[in-house]
């Protein structure tokens, strides 16, 4: 850290009894009232370059001796580069004056950070963190769509959605057991009460995932992350274990574990470069269908000035996991069983492999506005599965050759606002725009950085559409999200139907 920003940062902290203690340990004869350093002090102080003391006040009436003065003039130096040219004269003067006592401050505070390597050495650091949110959504998965006909009379609602209640608690902590060492690992406990109806001819019947009720619930509680990570000196970062996983711009990956190792390289805080290669089970939840997604990647990020980021990204997933999708068009036919076809385009289960190219931006474009976007293109090839196996010659249900060609997409946010968390009444607004193929991000799994789930199933129709949403601080570490979203497919004329039902949800998030 720069010395001189450390001195700000520990000064600001200093209590006026503690500054009158170092003045006892080095006694410096008391400037005289009538010194101009006065007024320089003075005028910096009024245009708001210096803020005096710790608790906001300056004390003028009183006589400073000259190490208090020194505080006070680091603390102006640290405006030194926003100052209007008056002030910057005045600083300089003070610099010179006090130079002897700044070096002073200097020296201890070299030996503060000496000291504190040291303990850092024999006293391994060690906290917790956490978070807890709850939260109601609408449609989370774009189920319940508009405008379609199951069946000769009925209003098609294929699942109609009443919505479900999620409540998500995570706790982790952080440790670095040597030096060049550290260890962060987090448990995650998920409870949802989904809420879903379908009818069939206006009678109301139900097929979710067995059960025989309206109202479904499920509990998950896992491990969620345990990273190992060793820091080379230079800046070199090998994590290996259960990773949080972050990747451009989010619309491939992002704060999903992957069972994995990664080689971070830092070129200061310019650029960075990630590469490895790992298992998506944990975050797509394939090891539940005991399947793995066997995946690899990289990830550049550059930032070309310090208010804008540019991202490229590759993620290459070979997987055994299969995904049920379903595309219509046409009229409705019944198959003599317990369906309702759709006479062109359906495919009962594909292969769920991607190889995806994101390349994105983040440019903070003033202190209140920011823009964030990213495309991507997914060029996998994906093949039915004929009870479970695949066959990449066979051919798809009805004579169809592959589902959904909408292989690319993009999506972009621009937020206002200057939302912080540790701070009340802080604020942000956001609107986005989005446009994904079925094939273009996981719309199955919810790997991705979106609110919404980017179609309706890998393979679906996909989504194109807005959204607005409102983040709020109603108290430090206590945020406020309420989000809506209007959507349509990617492609109407393909998918058989012309909207999806409207998205929405309301949150409630605490962390410490």
């Amino acid at each position: 850290m720069n010395k001189k920003a450390m001195t700000a940062a520990v000064l600001a902290a200093l209590s006026v009894p503690a500054a009158t203690g170092y003045a006892a340990q080095n006694p410096f004869k008391d400037l005289p009232e009538g010194h101009w350093a006065y007024d320089a002090v003075t005028m910096l102080a009024r245009d708001g370059v210096i803020e005096g003391y710790g608790d906001g006040t300056f004390r003028g009436d009183r006589g400073l001796n000259r190490y208090e003065m020194a505080e006070l003039v680091s603390k102006a130096m640290e405006k030194y580069a926003t100052a209007r040219p008056a002030d910057r004269g005045a600083i300089k003067k003070l610099k010179r004056e006090f130079a002897s006592e700044l070096s002073d401050i200097d020296d201890r505070l070299t030996a503060v950070e000496s000291d504190v390597k040291d303990l850092k050495k024999t006293q391994p650091s060690f906290k917790w963190f956490g978070d807890a949110r709850a939260r109601y959504y609408q449609n989370k998965k774009s189920d319940a769509v508009k405008g379609y006909r199951y069946g000769a009379d009925s209003e098609y609602n294929q699942y109609k959605t009443r919505g479900q209640s999620e409540i998500r608690l995570r706790l982790g902590f952080y440790g670095e057991p040597t030096e060049h060492l550290s260890v962060t690992g987090q448990l995650k406990a998920e409870s949802s009460n989904i809420a879903r109806r379908d009818y069939d001819n206006g009678q109301k019947w139900n097929h979710f995932n067995g059960y025989d009720n309206d109202n479904n619930s499920w509990n998950k509680l896992g491990v969620n992350r345990l990273q190992l990570d060793w820091h080379a000196k230079n800046q070199v970062t090998v994590s290996v274990g259960r990773n949080e996983l972050k990747l451009g711009q989010g619309l491939i990956y992002w704060e999903n574990p992957l069972d994995s190792v990664l080689v971070r390289k830092d070129f200061g805080n310019k650029a960075s470069i990630l590469i490895g290669a790992g298992d998506t089970s944990p975050s797509t939840g394939a090891d539940n269908r005991s399947h793995s997604g066997y995946a690899q990647l990289a990830d550049l990020s550059l930032k070309v000035s310090p208010a804008v980021t540019f991202t490229a990204t590759y993620f290459h997933s070979n997987s055994d996991d299969t995904e049920s999708y379903a595309m219509y068009s046409g009229a409705a036919t019944w198959d003599g069983g317990a369906h309702w076809w759709k006479d062109k385009y359906y495919a009962s289960r594909i292969q769920r492999n991607f190889r995806q190219f994101a390349y994105g931006v983040h440019a903070q474009m003033s202190p209140k506005w920011s823009l964030t976007a990213e495309g991507i293109h997914n060029s996998a090839q994906v093949h039915p599965a004929i009870d479970g196996d695949y066959d990449p010659s066979a051919t798809y249900e009805h004579g169809e050759t592959e589902p959904n060609k909408g292989r690319n997409g993009f999506w972009t946010r621009l937020s206002y606002g200057k939302m912080d968390w540790h701070k009340a009444n802080t604020w942000q607004v956001y609107g986005e725009y989005m446009a994904l193929g079925g094939l273009a991000v996981d719309s199955s799994a919810w790997t991705h950085h979106l609110n919404v789930a980017g179609g309706n199933g890998y393979g679906g129709a996909g989504v194109r559409g807005w959204g607005l949403g409102v983040n709020y601080m109603l108290a430090s570490n206590v945020n406020f999200e309420g989000v809506f979203y209007k959507l349509k497919p990617y492609d109407s004329n393909q998918a058989g139907f012309s909207d999806y039902k409207d998205t929405a949800f309301g949150a409630i998030s605490y962390s410490f």
